[in-house]
């Protein structure tokens, strides 16, 4: 799919990340750090949707402010998880976050008073250890095309060695296709760890994750425990 881009300024970006390996919907995006998170958290095999804007709601200013006074907030995505749970996210840069945490801090206790759960997704963690860049080159293996039949093909052989767990390298011995096993990763029939490499020495599992969502998403971003 191609993928319309309006762009406002340089450092800002308006477009769309179109994953219809994944999503039956373009995510929408309002900057290049929102676009990286949204091939980050695609990446992630947990995902199952990616919402942009998903509401608004009143923050009360409270001590960040003139008392009694309010402001209105829209989060920047919502994350829906595979096992039906949810997590709304808001992008920023470091510097930003740090200069309006306590209005971050509000709007992370009206969430939670709500029943939500909020992560603050700074360019440190979406780009540390070269995480956004390695999922931008996963995604370009999303985008290629192989038949039902290929891929399970492929599935089927991986489950049959190792346990379900290989090397890429292996995984070529036994006759199978490099981009094909790096198309399921993207597609999250197969899965990497957070620390992977888009290498021939990647070893690649089709055994599913085990644990609560939520805590596997913020690992994979290494914000695991906040």
């Amino acid at each position: 799919m191609s993928r319309k881009v309006v762009t406002r300024a340089p450092h800002r970006e308006v477009g769309v990340v179109n994953a219809g390996w994944l999503l039956n919907h373009p995510v929408e995006h309002e900057s290049h750090l929102e676009r990286r998170f949204v091939m980050v958290a695609l990446s992630c095999p947990v995902v199952r949707d990616i919402v942009h804007q998903p509401f608004t709601f009143d923050v009360e200013a409270d001590d960040a402010g003139e008392k009694g006074s309010r402001s209105r907030y829209t989060p920047d995505f919502k994350i829906i998880f595979r096992d039906d749970t949810s997590l709304i996210v808001e992008v920023k840069p470091e510097v930003f976050a740090l200069k309006h945490a306590n209005r971050l801090r509000l709007i992370e206790r009206r969430l939670r008073d709500d029943g939500m759960r909020f992560f603050l997704a700074t360019d440190e963690l979406i780009d540390g250890n070269g995480l956004s860049a390695r999922a931008m080159l996963l995604m370009r293996y999303g985008r290629l095309r192989f038949s039902d039949e290929e891929a399970l093909s492929c599935l089927t052989a991986l489950r049959g060695v190792c346990g379900g767990s290989a090397s890429i390298t292996k995984l070529i011995e036994q006759g199978l296709s490099e981009p094909l096993v790096w198309n399921l990763v993207a597609r999250h029939q197969c899965r990497v760890p957070a620390d992977f490499d888009v290498e021939v020495d990647q070893v690649v599992t089709t055994q599913a994750v085990q644990g609560d969502c939520h805590d596997y998403f913020l690992s994979w971003f290494g914000a695991a425990g906040r």
